[in-house]
């Protein structure tokens, strides 16, 4: 919305321009017309000021009667006065005098001198004596005008092209007159004629023009000055306007965005009075509490929307806080329940504040239905809590009841736990899917949630492992359930598409009596238990007790499978590397021929050796995870010796039966060997013997695909195997190593002597080279020299000793 007021104040400032301009001239035009005048008066009181200067001289001379003047050159006697008698006399002494006519006097006075004072005057009459007084048109039309009574005469006119004023007043009939002009006897106080005056204008006109100019400056700067005002004026009103236009529209819009917040919000909006009764509320309320808004504007708040029991709590707070200003909601959110039309009550959040009015006080109540956000909280609750995909309870949740129904332990109370693991799950999955693991996964919850009590805790605890806790549950009877549990399951049959699977469950079963246990450890214990069942044949239970040492060693192995994984995480893994030495007449220059050896470093900073935390990886499937660390590492610390890399004849690396089998291993050796730029001719890798013959095909292709590549492979602990020599030409290995049982004292055992000596023969045969493990003595190394062996490791030489990486 945008309004438009610039055309009326164009309007009206070209009105006001304009008034303004007519003013000016008219002030202009005023003056002008006022100097005309000011000049006419002027004028007409110097012609009168010179008409009375004449007049009073003329008085003068009559008054006197007769003025003789001497007879001479500038003066002669008078022809139009012979009548009169003793116009003419002579003095004493001579003199010659003549009468004088006073109308002479001023004519040649006004002849001879009016150059000095600029006026001309002359005397004028219809009965003239001389006839330089006959008048003129103008004059004789005066002269009339006189005679009807008429006092006083002007004209504006030019005279040679000059401005004039002429003034024509009555020359009165007087006694004395008469002597001059006996025609006029009889006519005494008549007119006998007239004066006219002839003022020059010019320099009047001239004063007049100069102070036209200046007044004309002055209207003209007035006129600017005015014209400067309104145009700033227009300006500054066209800048309030804009101004005034924005807060409009700001005003509008704030309007606008009030009303559409208010109509578009999903919140209920309601504006009450200090005496709670409803004055406004918006489209959301409706939707909110079920009321239309002529069913709300006027009433009570709390009767529509307060739940009976808070309407008291309602009224009291409002009172205070009209009283006092003090309040624990104003300004703040809060949740409570809130009562619909249709008489149910739900959660909101709620919202107030205050506006004081001049001398009213309303209040804003802001709300929000809770409804659905309870009940996505509820959701996301229960999802935190339960397994995805079968409904259970999941393993945090299970961990947390677990350790509240062990906290409230006393030493008449016995529970049970009861660890199951699934058979057959593992075929299911792979023959048929995982869309078929999970469906046998929700079937199997069903078949637990049915049979277990209402007072056990089923939980999924991961793949295809559950959990059931059984509380006050004594060990007899939860041989019962365990037993009773396997029945179930051997019963069961999973149907897939056109394939049936018989499944079984084995059962790990812990008793907790008289003391908290940890979780973990609890946990821990129900495993080994199970695995236990496992090894003893599946489908069946295994009681978990203190003293079974085959259970605590298990127990051990799975507390170092955390310790591995904490390991690998935090990088907490080092490796060495031991020196193998050449002992026989092999070729071969000083270069280094080493095993990296792995260790582990714990919190403390103590280095664990590998027989340690190796056997739980072997039994736990760790160990793939920690050869590619290894390999990882190794490569690595290659790729940082440069130049000095041409000092390593050879770096044998271990790998696990388990990790051999594993496709991904032999493109994982490519792609470090590619990224880090270290020759495959460097790198042996070393496998045990009993690893190989257990899986002698993926075995042996493994290794054809690495020695491609040009690695190198050596069979370690060689000769601990029941059929070594069997299995021995269809590895394509590199190196034997001798197991250090039989090197060990073979200065002492010629048992020992005699199998070094026939391994190191049938190598040799072989087309491989042999290298001697547990190295102690020189002795030991003198008697393997003279055998023939190629290489020896061991404390003689060197001990173990960390990699240093550049």
């Amino acid at each position: 919305m945008k309004t438009n007021k610039t055309t009326p104040i164009n309007s009206y400032i070209i009105f006001l321009f304009v008034v303004w301009s007519l003013v000016i001239a008219g002030l202009a035009n005023w003056k002008h017309m006022h100097n005309q005048q000011t000049t006419q008066e002027l004028a007409e009181n110097q012609a009168r000021a010179n008409f009375n200067k004449d007049k009073a001289f003329r008085f003068w001379m009559t008054r006197h009667g007769r003025i003789y003047i001497p007879v001479g050159e500038h003066y002669q006697p008078d022809p139009f006065l012979a009548h009169i008698k003793d116009r003419d006399v002579t003095t004493p002494s001579g003199i010659q005098l003549s009468m004088v006519n006073p109308a002479r006097v001023v004519r040649e006075m006004d002849k001879e001198f009016s150059h000095l004072y600029g006026i001309a005057g002359r005397v004028t009459s219809l009965q003239p004596v001389n006839s330089d007084n006959i008048p003129d048109a103008w004059e004789k039309a005066a002269l009339l005008q006189l005679e009807k009574g008429v006092k006083e005469i002007f004209e504006y006119t030019s005279i040679d092209g000059e401005p004039y004023l002429r003034l024509i007043q009555p020359l009165p009939i007087q006694e004395g007159c008469i002597l001059c002009h006996s025609n006029l006897a009889g006519k005494n106080n008549g007119v006998g004629g007239g004066v006219t005056i002839a003022l020059p204008m010019k320099d009047l006109l001239a004063r007049q023009e100069i102070e036209s100019e200046n007044d004309a400056r002055l209207f003209a700067i007035a006129w600017l000055i005015g014209a400067l005002g309104l145009i700033i004026a227009f300006f500054h009103l066209k800048h309030q306007l804009r101004e005034k236009e924005k807060v409009i529209l700001a005003l509008a819009s704030s309007q606008s965005r009030k009303s559409a917040i208010l109509s578009s919000s999903l919140d209920s909006i309601i504006s009450i009075d200090a005496n709670s009764r409803v004055m406004e509320v918006n489209p959301a309320t409706e939707k909110t509490f079920g009321y239309k808004p002529n069913e709300m504007i006027g009433f009570d708040l709390a009767e529509l929307i307060i739940p009976p029991e808070l309407r008291e709590k309602h009224h009291n707070g409002m009172k205070r806080l009209l009283e006092t200003g003090n309040s624990t909601i104003l300004n703040t959110r809060i949740e409570t329940t809130a009562l619909h039309a249709k008489g149910h009550q739900f959660p909101v959040e709620l919202s107030i504040t205050r506006i004081d009015d001049e001398n009213e006080t309303f209040f804003t109540a802001y709300l929000r239905n809770l409804t659905q956000a309870h009940q996505l909280r509820d959701k996301l609750t229960h999802q935190a809590s339960h397994d995805a995909l079968t409904g259970l309870m999941n393993r945090r949740a299970f961990e947390v009841h677990v350790k509240y129904v062990f906290s409230e332990i006393n030493e008449n109370t016995q529970h049970c736990m009861l660890y199951l693991d699934l058979d057959q799950f593992k075929v299911v999955n792979d023959s048929c899917g995982h869309v078929a693991g999970d469906e046998l996964l929700r079937q199997v919850s069903k078949m637990l949630v049915k049979e277990k009590r209402a007072s056990d805790t089923l939980a999924r605890l991961g793949g295809d492992e559950f959990g059931l806790l059984l509380e006050g549950c004594p060990l007899d009877k939860a041989e019962e359930v365990a037993s009773e549990l396997i029945e179930n399951f051997q019963q069961y049959h999973f149907y897939w598409e056109e394939k049936v699977f018989t499944i079984g469950v084995s059962i790990g079963l812990v008793p907790v009596q008289g003391r908290f246990i940890d979780f973990s450890e609890l946990l821990s214990a129900a495993d080994a238990a199970c695995y236990k069942a496992k090894e003893d044949g599946r489908n069946r239970f295994h009681v978990y007790k203190h003293d079974d040492v085959e259970l605590s060693m298990r127990l051990g192995e799975m507390t170092w499978v955390s310790r591995i994984q904490e390991a690998l995480k935090e990088d907490r893994l080092v490796l060495y590397k031991q020196a193998i030495t050449p002992i026989g007449n092999t070729g071969e220059n000083d270069a280094l021929h080493c095993e990296i050896l792995l260790r582990m470093e714990d919190r403390d900073g103590n280095i664990i050796g590998p027989d340690m935390f190796i056997p739980a990886a072997e039994r736990y499937n760790l160990m793939l995870s920690l050869d590619k660390w290894v390999i990882n590492k190794t490569f690595f610390w290659l790729s940082q010796l440069g130049s000095k890399l041409d000092q390593i004849n050879l770096c044998s690396i271990n790998l696990s039966g388990n990790s051999i089998t594993d496709s991904s291993l032999a493109s994982y050796i490519h792609d470090k060997l590619q990224e880090y730029g270290v020759p495959a001719e460097v790198i042996c890798f070393e496998i045990t013997e009993t690893a190989a013959i257990a899986n002698l095909a993926k075995a042996t292709a493994f290794l054809d695909e690495l020695h491609k590549l040009g690695c190198k492979f050596a069979l370690d602990d060689f000769g601990s195997g029941l059929s070594s020599y069997g299995y021995l030409k269809n590895l394509p290995v590199d190196f034997l190593k001798i197991d250090g049982e039989f090197v060990r004292d073979i200065t002492t055992n010629l048992i020992n002597l005699a199998m070094v000596k026939s391994i190191n023969e049938i190598g040799h045969i072989m087309g491989k080279k042999t290298i001697a493990e547990y190295v102690e003595d020189q002795q030991t190394v003198d008697l393997l020299r003279h055998i023939g062996v190629d290489y020896a490791q061991g404390y003689v030489f060197s001990r173990p000793e960390p990699l240093r990486y550049e």
